[in-house]
């Protein structure tokens, strides 16, 4: 009953964590949901995860996180709800499989504090409100632990087989970001039963076995890239964010070494962070100011320990790394089984692996992909109230180890919340975080002093502790709950606590963003005639809402981000001419306005040059060309040069 009902009051934690005014959230990433709403009546958009009704170009990541939010879609309907409920249920099946990993190799405390840890890890429940894929890339991570746990305790080559096929399926997923893992479980499985002595016939046994896991691990990763590739192009959509129309490229460059290596000029990065040029249809002296969406920190060893990136996922980390450390002391002490062994490398590789990974990585790298530690740090943060509580216990000299790693994670988070706080004590805010360590240590102090041994007055002071360390990392996750955040790039920030709430001013902003864009799609539905396309506009960010609003083809001439070498000139000349674009609109938002400037001038002169432009009044908002438009790009409101829309049949009425 004790389980039963810690189990669900973890459940019900993360449910209302991510569910909590999940409508603020709107549809999340646009860009996603256009191609939501493009396959869900097309099972050749579907297969191809293409983005626009057309099948004109594709998603520029793999298509499993996305096929399940059409499959949510499809069961209650085309909605913002039904779209950000997948990726909520991934981040309350990821708590739940924690929840059941640890409590079997260590029992159902560590289990419940590891399950309660996850659900309230700040940005693990940004990126479970936001239709990104990081929520399913870590749930087929964790059954990809589960598997291979399983595989090493066995010792079977098929549950090995099953694990590295579910790694296979991360990779279509968020592509490289899965594999990660893979060396991990490969070694787990050797390493599990070491056999003395060493042969080099048992050598070549386990390097046999290690390369079918590997077969079996490549052929299901590149299986949908590979037949993507394999379909004649004019069969399917453009690969998106590639040069050359690959999806093999798509994983090595745009999703591979872009994500990694460090750029070779500031134009590759498309995520700007500073003031830049917004494109084609600005005066050159307008500037718009672009979303902070990348981390732009500095790599090497100390990036992850840095306020920045520590307090998204590590309010807990002194208590993890006391987790780690008893794993190990009780995995290799006397008697201690093979599965616990198993656990304490499998959870340490993935931490390890994963944080060199994110702390070098030199490329485009959102902060928001740290949410891949949230899990092994939850691990060892269970492990370690359990096994300090344990040990307090056992008392005479371990009686000093759990109050002292409570003040060491209580004089980390102050560390993690003084840089965004001023004034300290002035506000509420500060007041309860505050409060919440001093409380922390105070009942650390009084647990070390306490003489009486396992009486219930030291359990509630134990509860209390962790109860109080738990609470900056709650109200730095109530911040993407209570308040909207970039969704795009979604991150906690416990100081916009602090701002007030303006729901009404966005609400009306939001009307009047709809009715300019109702007026748009009214005028273009009216006069597109037979045309196949509704209109061109430069990229999916402008195309986006419109797909959503209308279910109708748009095309993204350069893709994502405007700079994809889709279509020249001379093609859009064509489309015309065989009747099956009339409508281009230039200018709008973009996140790489040089780069998408550079790639579509030839295409911007040749409409400017045959196109008839279109009288403002009919179909803009605002007619007058100097009133600027306001874009909603998650927590802020940015303002856009208005576009330019031109008719290449002739003038319409």
């Amino acid at each position: 009953m004790k389980t039963a009902s810690s189990l669900t009051l973890v459940a019900a934690v993360a449910v209302l964590a991510r569910t909590w005014q999940l409508s603020q959230n709107e549809f999340g990433r646009q860009y996603y949901a256009a191609g939501v709403r493009s396959m869900l009546d097309s099972w050749h958009n579907f297969l191809f995860n293409a983005f626009d009704p057309a099948g004109f170009v594709s998603i520029d990541k793999p298509p499993v996180a996305i096929w399940l939010q059409v499959a949510s879609a499809k069961l209650l309907g085309f909605s913002a709800h039904s779209i950000l409920l997948a990726q909520a249920m991934a981040g309350l099946a990821a708590v739940l499989i924690i929840y059941a990993l640890v409590r079997k190799y260590w029992g159902g405390t560590a289990g419940a504090i590891a399950a309660l840890s996850l659900a309230l890890s700040p940005v693990n429940v940004a990126v479970d409100r936001s239709n990104n894929t990081d929520s399913c890339l870590i749930l087929v991570l964790l059954a990809a632990v589960w598997l291979g746990m399983r595989a090493a305790e066995t010792g079977r080559l098929a549950m090995l087989c099953a694990a590295m096929a579910v790694i296979g399926i991360g990779f279509n997923v968020k592509m490289g970001a899965a594999l990660v893992l893979a060396p991990v479980l490969a070694l787990t499985f050797s390493l599990a039963r070491p056999g003395a002595p060493v042969t080099w016939h048992k050598a070549t046994w386990h390097l046999g076995r290690q390369a079918i896991a590997g077969i079996v691990l490549v052929a299901v990763s590149l299986s949908w890239a590979i037949f993507f590739d394999l379909t004649p192009a004019r069969d399917r959509p453009y690969a998106g964010s590639t040069r050359h129309n690959s999806m093999l490229e798509l994983a090595l460059v745009h999703n591979g070494a872009a994500r990694f290596l460090p750029a070779s000029a500031p134009a590759g990065n498309p995520a700007i962070s500073s003031p830049a040029a917004s494109g084609e249809a600005a005066p050159a002296t307008t500037a718009v100011r672009q979303p902070v969406m990348t981390d732009d920190s500095p790599t090497g060893p100390l990036r992850l320990f840095r306020p920045r990136a520590a307090a998204q996922f590590a309010w807990l980390l002194p208590l993890a790394l006391a987790g780690l450390v008893l794993a190990w002391l009780d995995a290799r002490s006397p008697g201690a089984s093979v599965s616990r062994r198993i656990s304490a490398g499998v959870w340490t590789g993935w931490l390890v692996l994963y944080w060199i990974v994110l702390s070098f990585a030199g490329g485009l790298i959102h902060t928001y992909y740290v949410a891949v530690l949230g899990p092994p740090l939850a691990v060892f943060s269970g492990i370690a109230v359990a096994g300090l509580w344990s040990r307090w216990k056992a008392g005479k000299s371990g009686r000093i180890y759990l109050p002292l790693i409570i003040v060491a994670t209580a004089s980390w988070q102050i560390y993690l919340c003084m840089p965004p706080s001023e004034g300290i004590g002035s506000d509420w805010l500060s007041l309860t975080w505050l409060t919440s360590i001093g409380i922390a240590v105070i009942c650390a102090a009084v647990l070390y002093a306490l003489p009486q041994r396992g009486s219930s007055f030291a359990k509630l002071l134990a509860v209390a502790s962790i109860g109080a360390l738990l609470v900056p990392p709650t109200l730095t996750a109530a911040s993407v709950v209570l308040r909207r955040p970039n969704i795009a790039a979604p991150v906690a920030n416990m100081t916009a606590l602090l701002t007030p709430s303006d729901t009404e001013r966005q609400a009306l902003r939001t009307s009047r963003l709809d009715a300019g864009r109702q007026k748009l799609i009214s005028y273009l539905t009216a006069n597109r005639e037979a045309a196949n396309f509704l209109v061109a506009v430069p990229n999916a960010n402008v195309a986006a809402p419109l797909i959503i609003s209308t279910g109708l083809p748009v095309m993204a001439i350069g893709g994502y981000l405007g700079d994809d070498p889709i279509l020249t000139a001379s093609d859009i000349e064509k489309l015309a001419s065989d009747r099956q674009l009339r409508f281009v609109m230039l200018g709008g938002f973009t996140l790489a306005p040089a780069k998408q400037a550079a790639a579509l001038d030839p295409i911007a002169r040749w409409v400017r040059a045959n196109g008839h432009p279109v009288d403002p009044k009919l179909w803009r908002p605002y007619a007058s060309s100097s009133t600027p438009y306001r874009i909603n790009l998650g927590n802020e409101w940015v303002e856009v040069p208005p576009p330019e829309l031109f008719d290449l049949w002739g003038t319409a009425n």
